[in-house]
């Protein structure tokens, strides 16, 4: 009985602690990509969707610019039923209008 309890907090700890980011990476000019994953007990698709906004919009504004949404694609295993659990977006950095 012991073991059985360890094993499923171990794999509860498992799910709980998964969420990754590659973080901000260039590809072109002024051109940056983003992905988030997230487990579906840390939100899944949607939770991920909105970590890579966020952080896209929050890498430009580091900038004194705002981020353009150029790609935002839903990622994962689309053969499980918790698709999707990832998302991938490419954005760039611009100038707000009244900068301009």
């Amino acid at each position: 009985m012991t073991r059985h309890v360890w094993l499923f907090g171990a794999a509860v700890w498992t799910l709980a602690g998964c969420a990754t980011t590659i973080g901000i990476v260039p590809v072109g000019p002024d051109t940056y990509a983003v992905s988030e994953i997230r487990s579906p007990v840390r939100g899944g698709g949607r939770e991920a969707r909105r970590a890579v906004l966020a952080e896209a919009s929050e890498f430009c504004t580091r900038q004194g610019l705002v981020s353009v949404l150029l790609d935002l694609r839903p990622d994962g295993d689309p053969f499980t039923p918790y698709y999707p659990t990832a998302f991938d977006a490419t954005f760039r950095c611009m100038p707000s209008g009244k900068n301009q």
